[in-house]
This record gives structure tokens, C-alpha cells and sequence, in this order.
């Protein structure tokens, strides 16, 4: 016998969001009241947290069919065994707006977290959201990033709220995976590594068998021998530029005529923009370059000047979107895709380098 919840939910335990017109979030209105809302802006939409935690943009009329039902979670349960090593997750949180979805690009040279692929930028934040970037089995650590918002272009007038721009690498860290090796963990450590096997006990216990190990067998126990990697089915390729500079510390006694030095520079020219009391203001990207395989180094050339710090911010460029040849030096770099920007079954045969 299956014991269901649904008649124990009263239909006005329902409650849903919007953005007003001038730029506020309403909370908790009832369906009846988003009714009334619509009425006065019929192309109005709501905000709607279901069972699971996911937060959904919806049309009146799919208000109007949300059922009971829908508050409840249909996400299995938090897995308790071992799960796949893979690239890191980016996590937002904070600045009062939904949404933001990014995935994380590690660099297949350095194994360090170098760019972003900003899948959805989300909506009405009113402060840039926090990031952190989420290793569950602990093969990477190190890593820390800023936002850097812009006002929504997808809400309604000026005062809609803000957006993600872009996303700063201000620590690149380490150890990070670019692709699933075979390893398993959770709780931010290994638990088994691609050349171990493991065992799932007849009492729901695991236990590791190492490598060129027997494992010892019991009635109503599985083994599980070493997991060779497999190549993730979602998966896109991209290439890097420099979309944007970070001026961490403008430095001092810098003058007209002082240049900046990128290595590698795969093509990129940059120039400082100096302010009068020799700072280092901004930076002109003439050349954004292309195919950047890890994050370039970027210093100053300036018998007077010192102590600037640049931070380089790679953009995302679609292969499709390449408007001149890709130079033989570029490098095409895989991401793995944690937030749904593709769909499941399709794949780009390309090789993570």
C-alpha cells in the first residue's frame, strides 16, 4: 500500500513570487492573488519554489495548474555511497536574485580552475552573489572568485536588477579534475581511486580492494572492480580569450608609453590606460587573443613603474562563433557540462587536453 501526502496539502498552501514594476520582489501570494496580478500585466511572470529546492519562472496559466503535489520533493534521496570524482561545481549564493548557473573550465595543464561558461547569468540580484567553487571529493583546493554583475537586459525597465557579467579567477588553486577519472568520493575526500575496486556488503557496507587485490567474498556481497573512466556524454568544446581585466592594485609611478607583457600571449595585445598620479587605471584589450590553455601571466614593462597587479579574465568562445581561422597554437578545451547547458545525449567528440 503507497501512502500519499498530496490530499494533506490544502490547494492554498501554494505561494508564489513576482517582480514588481519597480524592481521588488513580492513574496508568498497566493494563487488567487497571482490571478489578480496577471489580470493587470498579462505577460507577468511568477517565481515558484518547488519540493526539490528549484526555483522555476512561470506563466499564470502554469500557476494556475500547479498542484499540491508539487511542494513535495520527487528527487531521490541525497546518495549515501561513493560518487564519481569529476570537475569542480560552482555554487552561487547571497544578492537577493535566483537563477545563476555557470560551469567551471579547469585547465588540462595546470589541473587549476581558469574560466567559467556563464549558462545562465540570473535574474534581479541588487548585489553581486557570492561563489564558490565546490570540490566534493577534495582533489582541488585553492580556488577563489569574485563576480562582476551589469544590469539585467531581461527584466522589465532599468530597475529590474542585475545580472552576472562575468567571473574573476582571483586564486586559481590546484588538484582540480577537468574530466570524471574513475575516482571515487564525497564529503571532500577520495574514496577509492580509478585502479581500486570496491565492495558493497550483504549489511549495505563498502569496503576498498586495492589494486591487484582478490577481493574476500561473503554470501550476498557485490563486488565492483576498478572503474575505468569514462568519457562524460556531456561534454563541449570552447575556446578562451581575455574578455576582460581585473585591476587588483593599480601600482604607482607609471607613465605614458609603459607596456604590458602576456605570456603566453597567443596573439593578445594589451595597453594600460595610466591616470595622472601614475596609476594604472584600466587596460585597453586590442587583441583579446585566442585558445589560452591556462591562465596567462600578465606584468607590467615600465622603467618607473611598480607593484601594478593584473588579473587576466577569459571569456568562452563558442567554436561556432570563431570568426577567423583558429591559429595552430590554439587550444581546444573541453568542458564538462554540470549545469544542464546541453542536452544529455549529445556529445562533441572531442579529447580534453
Amino acid at each position: 500500500m503507497t501512502f500519499s501526502l498530496d490530499p494533506l496539502i490544502p490547494k492554498k498552501a501554494i505561494k508564489v513570487s513576482f517582480i514588481d514594476t519597480d524592481g521588488k520582489k513580492v513574496d508568498n501570494i497566493s494563487v488567487e492573488q497571482a490571478q489578480q496580478v496577471a489580470k493587470l500585466n498579462t505577460s507577468q511572470k511568477f517565481l515558484f519554489q518547488n519540493g526539490d529546492g528549484v526555483q522555476q519562472e512561470l506563466s499564470i496559466d502554469e500557476v494556475n495548474n500547479l498542484q499540491p503535489e508539487n511542494l513535495l520533493p520527487t528527487a531521490p534521496a541525497c546518495p549515501t555511497g561513493p560518487q564519481p570524482c569529476g570537475p569542480p561545481l560552482v555554487q552561487f549564493f547571497g544578492g537577493g536574485g535566483y537563477g545563476a548557473a555557470a560551469n567551471a573550465i579547469v585547465s588540462p595543464i595546470s589541473s587549476s580552475v581558469i574560466a567559467f561558461d556563464i549558462v545562465n547569468p540570473g535574474k534581479n540580484y541588487k548585489i553581486p552573489p557570492f561563489a564558490e567553487i565546490v570540490d566534493f571529493c577534495g582533489k582541488g583546493s585553492g580556488s577563489r572568485v569574485s563576480v562582476n554583475m551589469k544590469k539585467s537586459v531581461s527584466g522589465v525597465g532599468s530597475t529590474s536588477g542585475l545580472e552576472i557579467d562575468s567571473i574573476v579567477v582571483d586564486s586559481s588553486g590546484d588538484g582540480y579534475l577537468p574530466a570524471p577519472d574513475g575516482s571515487l568520493g564525497g564529503n571532500e575526500r577520495v574514496w577509492k581511486e580509478a585502479d581500486e575496486g570496491y565492495v558493497l556488503t550483504s549489511n549495505g557496507e563498502y569496503y576498498v580492494v586495492p589494486f591487484n587485490t582478490e577481493p574476500i567474498l561473503n554470501d550476498g556481497d557485490n563486488y565492483f572492480p576498478p572503474t575505468t573512466p569514462k568519457k562524460p556524454q556531456t561534454v563541449y568544446p570552447v575556446l578562451l580569450e581575455i574578455g576582460g581585466i581585473k585591476i587588483e592594485n593599480p601600482g604607482f609611478g607609471y607613465k605614458p608609453g609603459d607596456k604590458i607583457i602576456i605570456n603566453p600571449d597567443n596573439g593578445a595585445v594589451l595597453e594600460p590606460v595610466i591616470n595622472d598620479i601614475g596609476e594604472i587605471q584600466s587596460v585597453k584589450i586590442v587583441n583579446p587573443g585566442l585558445g589560452f590553455e591556462d591562465l596567462p601571466e600578465i606584468k607590467t614593462d615600465s622603467p618607473t613603474g611598480f607593484n601594478a597587479q593584473i588579473i587576466p579574465i577569459l571569456k568562452v568562445v563558442p567554436l561556432d562563433e570563431v570568426v577567423t581561422d583558429i591559429p595552430p597554437t590554439a587550444t581546444i578545451i573541453s568542458v564538462v557540462d554540470c549545469v544542464g547547458k546541453i542536452p544529455p545525449k549529445v556529445n562533441f567528440d572531442i579529447v580534453p587536453r
